[in-house]
């Protein structure tokens, strides 16, 4: 009996990996592009497919929107369009405290006149640790039982009082990444929408998968305990 990628209960559905909202409909790109091709399913539980579409939806206008993002991402501003006419309620919430600010982009260090829109960490963090859950199950074929702890190498905390650390920690973990796995291979049929890498070290029980949405829109996923 298989099981579900997250949980382990009895799986009924599969669940795409990351979610098929992040994939542009047809409709929305040029004739004869296809982002849909042999895209990753793993086995799931209700819960962790179905029921959790409004997460999915919110995680694709935290990442479209994101000034890393590619023309991609920019595809799919005419599928946020169509959502906010049918529930406009979760973009209203996400700008109700929009304000102009100033953000360091990890890979450049270079400063961008930005809108900041709320994040949700909770939310945002939970999203992107079940996408690292089902590309776990679906590249090693088992599940993965321990912690998992989500470096976002985009996100940005403007009204921090320790704002500068935080961003010398980004970008020095981002750095560290890119050096890391800069000869290993990335998975993935689509990768100007979606890719991933897996690292494992040697004598070690920990795994670290990097993972990249809109081309730029890159995370360090540390699965295992991080006392090093």
């Amino acid at each position: 009996m298989q099981t579900c990628y997250a949980c382990q209960k009895p799986a009924t559905t599969k669940e795409h990996t990351p979610p098929l909202c992040l994939f542009p409909d047809r409709k929305d790109i040029p004739d004869g592009v296809d982002f849909r091709r042999n895209l990753i399913t793993v086995p799931s539980c209700e819960e962790h497919n179905l029921k959790k579409s409004g997460d999915d939806e919110y995680l694709l206008y935290v990442l479209s929107t994101n000034l890393p993002a590619n023309e991609i991402a920019q595809a799919q501003w005419t599928k946020l369009k169509r959502a906010v006419v049918r529930r406009p309620a979760l973009w209203n919430s996400m700008c109700s405290s929009s304000e102009d600010v100033e953000v360091m982009d990890s890979q450049t260090g270079k400063i961008y006149e930005a809108v900041q829109i709320g994040l949700d960490g909770s939310r945002f963090q939970r999203s992107l640790e079940l996408i690292t859950l089902g590309i776990y199950c679906h590249h090693f074929g088992n599940h993965w039982i321990g912690n998992i702890r989500i470096h976002s190498d985009f996100a940005d905390f403007p009204y921090e009082s320790s704002k500068a650390e935080i961003d010398a920690n980004r970008m020095l973990v981002f750095h560290c990444a890119e050096k890391l796995f800069a000869s290993i291979p990335r998975h993935g049929d689509n990768q100007d929408v979606f890719w991933y890498q897996v690292y494992k070290p040697e004598n070690s029980f920990r795994y670290l998968i990097r993972i990249g949405f809109y081309g730029r829109c890159t995370i360090t996923a540390f699965l295992g305990e991080m006392n090093e």
